[in-house]
């Protein structure tokens, strides 16, 4: 299944580069539960998981282990060729993009180039019709894949650049979808470590859905958590009204004006005025 290695080198943990072939080999043939996976490419796969997990153990691993570990690698990859292919779910009777997707440029008498040129061209016409403003944040988002570095390049803070990163979200999605209602804005920046694959995310937003809909839960779209600011909206009215400015407050704590207007503005109103004017109320005997 593996061509043998020119030598036996060590590889780790005092084991050679034959016997990270042999086990990979032993674990592709004794593995019965993935059998649509062409052998060489399951040898290839645990060999692969194998190799990697003896240059980051801190530990000599067993042979079991490594072969278990083979094995699991084995069953992921071929759970992630079925998802390509569109055959992955619980609903087999569904079509998935994925299946359309393969077995359209599979089933072609000949490969064809043209979606990934309408989709080039596509491209350059509405980065060209986008207003300079949206291009901006985009090419700053895009360069520094993370959002405080790319406000701190653009000297923006963090609402105005969140306000025209949506802005220029939607329009490019309603040129890219001319002529049709366009898709919604869904999911979250994950960029870096916190970063998750699309199919993850799709199977979280399901799973929180199923979750709201059986604690009865109505959603309201477009609605987010406020931000933490790490200190109570009481104590910013409270030091609001002994003296600090709105704009002093901003800037201690990171944030745009007009956030800490609205929050001082929020707990005025729903607090009741306590002794000294605070705006806090105390409770009264019994």
């Amino acid at each position: 299944m593996l061509p043998p290695p020119r030598a036996d080198d060590p590889v780790g943990h005092g084991y050679t580069a034959f016997q990270v072939v042999r086990l990979a080999v032993w674990a592709a043939r004794e593995c019965r539960w993935v059998d649509a996976m062409d052998p060489v490419h399951r040898a290839e796969t645990a060999w692969e998981a194998i190799a990697e997990h003896l240059q980051l153990a801190h530990e000599r691993p067993e042979e079991t282990e490594l072969i278990a570990l083979g094995w699991k690698a084995m069953k992921a990859q071929h759970y992630q060729d079925l998802k390509v292919r569109g055959l992955g779910g619980k609903d087999k009777a569904l079509l998935t993009r994925a299946f359309v997707r393969y077995w359209t440029s599979a089933s072609a008498p000949a490969h064809s180039h043209e979606d990934h040129i309408v989709d080039r061209l596509a491209l350059a016409q509405i980065w060209t019709a986008l207003k300079p403003a949206h291009r901006q944040v985009l090419t700053a988002l895009a360069e520094h894949e993370d959002r405080r570095s790319a406000e701190r390049s653009l000297n923006m803070d963090p609402a105005a650049f969140t306000r025209t990163l949506g802005r220029a979200r939607r329009a490019f999605l309603a040129l890219w979808h001319e002529g049709e209602a366009p898709s919604l804005l869904w999911g979250y920046d994950r960029t870096g470590a916190r970063h998750q694959n699309v199919m993850y995310l799709v199977r979280l937003r399901k799973r929180r859905t199923l979750q709201r809909k059986a604690e009865g839960h109505v959603r309201r779209y477009g609605h987010r958590p406020p931000r933490d600011l790490g200190v109570p909206d009481a104590e910013l009215l409270a030091r609001h009204e002994a003296g600090e400015s709105y704009a002093a407050l901003a800037a201690c704590f990171g944030v745009s004006r007009a956030l800490i207007a609205s929050r001082v503005a929020r707990t005025r109103a729903r607090t009741p005025t306590g002794a000294g004017g605070s705006g806090i109320g105390l409770r009264g005997p019994g």
